[in-house]
């Protein structure tokens, strides 16, 4: 990052001190002739200091997360902050625009969020390595929203424990112990599969960049319920920031934090309806049994059930879903292996 006595250098534009800012950044010329940018948006406190990252809309079809930032850059106040938020709500425009997962082309990468250190010309590998240049070399962390697509949702946040520089690890575990859950999915992020190549793996292992991957919520639900969704992800990122001292005071962190780094997902083989037994209400705090039904899928045909969707183990339901049409494949259930040798609890000051 490049501070200088006016503000935050970002892009070849200065973001000035005590205010909010919108920056874009061309990226390249679409084959409509379109021109597509990364549109940031950099909230710059009245003096220097560490600068939160986030993004939102890396997968197209995940539009519900995109008012996480909207939200977060109308209701902070530059005044009270020391350093910066330097904001992308739209990580992916192409995706996006036709609100799917990937970018609809014929390229080796069309996931973005398993495109980074990309050296192609295709869309996901040059908005990959815009985001690295103009976000990821000027911030301090990072946070990565993914929530469900319509239809589904989850609960949980997630940290990296493999990068090479363990003080990253560290440093990604803090930030989501303040994100206050009382929950963090600990991963590997480097070592397995996408490797180093989604957001926050990149910026970790490249950058020293510590991050966090932020999957709470998701559309098609009741409003209230969403709410608290929008809610919680709000209070989560004011957490972070305190952790940083981008704001005063310190995060409310709960006096237990239950670690897991093992799940398993439910999802169907058979296309029809799939019709979930679990109540949303009940993510991360409803235990459930093996061979427990979840869900079960009927067929819009003959109106049989076609499958019963059941969990595997004794865990906790980190993702669920409303009734909805699927493929053979489609998301539906992610359940915590409670009883897989990586979960256990910590106290509120205890490191893994």
């Amino acid at each position: 990052m490049t501070w200088t006595e006016q503000g935050l250098l970002v892009a070849g534009e200065i973001a000035p001190m005590g205010t909010k800012t919108v920056i874009e950044v061309p990226v390249f010329v679409d084959l409509s002739d379109a021109e597509i940018n990364l549109v940031l948006h950099a909230v710059v406190g009245v003096e220097p200091g560490p600068v939160l990252g986030l993004h939102t809309g890396t997968h197209g079809s995940e539009w519900a997360s995109v008012d996480i930032t909207r939200r977060l850059v109308k209701e902070l106040d530059p005044a009270t902050m020391k350093g910066a938020v330097l904001a992308l709500p739209v990580a992916n425009p192409v995706a996006f625009g036709t609100q799917t997962r990937n970018t609809r082309d014929e390229s080796d990468s069309p996931d973005l969020n398993r495109s980074f250190g990309g050296q192609q010309t295709w869309i996901a590998d040059q908005l990959a390595r815009a985001i690295a240049d103009h976000l990821y070399t000027h911030v301090d962390a990072l946070i990565d929203f993914h929530s469900g697509i319509w239809g589904s949702t989850m609960g949980s946040v997630t940290c990296g424990r493999d990068f090479d520089d363990p003080a990253v690890s560290e440093a990604a575990y803090r930030m989501a112990r303040a994100f206050g859950l009382g929950h963090v999915r600990r991963g590997d992020l480097v070592t397995r599969f996408p490797g180093p190549k989604s957001g926050v793996g990149f910026a970790g292992q490249s950058h020293g960049v510590p991050g966090i991957i932020s999957e709470i919520g998701g559309a098609g639900f009741d409003p209230a319920v969403e709410a608290a969704w929008s809610d919680r992800n709000h209070r989560g990122i004011l957490g972070v920031m305190r952790e940083l001292g981008i704001l005063d005071g310190v995060p409310d962190i709960p006096d237990e934090v239950l670690i897991f780094d093992s799940v398993l997902r439910v999802n169907p083989a058979q296309g029809g309806i799939v019709e979930p037994v679990f109540p949303v209400e009940g993510l991360m705090s409803q235990e459930v049994q093996p061979g427990e039904v979840l869900g079960v899928v009927w067929s819009p045909y003959t109106f049989e059930i076609v499958e019963e969707l059941v969990s595997p183990v004794r865990g906790l339901v980190d993702m669920t879903c409303r009734q909805y049409p699927v493929r053979p494949g489609d998301w539906a259930f992610i359940v915590v292996d409670l009883d897989a040798p990586g979960t256990r609890i910590l106290s509120r000051e205890e490191m893994p």
